[in-house]
């Protein structure tokens, strides 16, 4: 794959991202004209009632929430490619393996502790790797990884962290600590500031450029993991590095928005669609299509039935759902004609 094609796709990919983040900025209860959102954004909009009220709602309301949705896309869909690269698993992502149930109990145990949100956070990284070793371990084999055992092994791993946060949210007796594990399950951006995006946006970003340096080591992975050492990659050093990789974005996108189901899982396949297979532009494409697919997504959320909001994870679950189905129902009909 060409550098020029991987430079135009992530190009295209942020300007993107770019119009969907402007978009949700206009929209809302309260419509503000994208004129005034770009004068916003330049510092305008100090002199008249209507121009303070507009800049509020852009610069401390819209513009962190449209960031956070973007961040959390974009992390969930470079996360879901990497993982179905290193398991040659189409249905792998951060929740059908557990990876992502197991951050949220994490992140759920240091709300429960009263730890302070980086603490959280690695709490939650911490969680997500052991929860992500755990299906690794009990779903190897000599030549690999057995697509079926992997899936199976996640579901069960994932119900069994799912299991874990309802005793601590048993365990609690703070009513506003027990709400914000609540929320937490039920996935949105609700409570989203400038304050924990200040952590989250840089390392997020920093974890998404790294993940685009391990582009050929994903293609070789996706020959096999034995195809992969005979073509000379260290696969006992880059694999657990691309782990570390898909644990950290999902602990941080979790941290923010709560357990996120489907954009790990549906993105990447879009993605490849759209560029091909090769992960020098699959994985801007899957970070660039995840960000924009979750800005619109919250953008209905907080728009559909206004004053009220729906929670985020059950949106993209009733969007991730039929993709799913249509997606299962297409690799039983490649299956059945091999």
């Amino acid at each position: 794959m060409s550098a020029s094609r991987a430079t135009l796709v992530s190009t295209l990919g942020l300007a993107l991202l770019f119009v969907c983040v402007a978009l949700s900025l206009a929209a809302g209860v309260i419509h503000v004209p994208l004129g005034e959102v770009l004068r916003a954004l330049r510092g305008g909009l100090e002199g008249s009632s209507d121009g303070s009220l507009s800049r509020t709602l852009v610069l401390e309301m819209r513009l962190p929430r449209g960031l956070a949705a973007a961040s959390v896309g974009a992390a969930l869909g470079t996360a879901g490619c990497l993982l179905q690269a290193l398991l040659r698993d189409p249905l792998a992502s951060p929740t059908m393996i557990g990876t992502a149930q197991a951050s949220g109990f994490g992140r759920v145990l240091g709300v429960y502790l009263g730890f302070s949100f980086a603490s959280s956070v690695a709490l939650a990284f911490l969680a997500a790797t052991l929860g992500t070793l755990l299906v690794l371990y009990v779903s190897r084999a000599r030549r690999g990884f057995a697509s079926q055992i992997v899936l199976l092994t996640g579901i069960n791993v994932g119900m069994l962290f799912m299991a874990l946060i309802g005793l601590v949210q048993y365990s609690s007796r703070d009513e506003g600590q027990l709400s914000r594990m609540v929320l937490l399950l039920l996935g949105g951006l609700w409570q989203v500031s400038w304050e924990p995006l200040r952590f989250v946006l840089p390392v997020t970003l920093v974890a998404v450029v790294l993940a685009q340096f391990g582009a050929r080591s994903l293609d070789l992975f996706s020959l096999g993991e034995a195809n992969a050492d005979r073509l000379g990659l260290a696969t006992r050093r880059a694999g657990p590095a691309i782990l570390a990789l898909a644990c950290l974005l999902t602990s941080l996108a979790v941290s923010i928005a709560g357990v996120i189901a489907f954009v790990g899982l549906i993105v990447p396949h879009a993605a490849r669609r759209l560029v091909g297979p090769a992960h020098a532009v699959l994985l801007p494409a899957s970070a660039a299509l995840g960000g924009a697919l979750l800005v619109l997504i919250d953008c209905i959320a907080r728009t559909a039935v206004a004053p009220n909001e729906l929670p985020l994870g059950v949106l993209t679950s009733l969007v991730g759902v039929p993709l799913f189905l249509m997606l299962l129902r297409s690799m039983a009909r490649r299956g059945a004609a091999r």
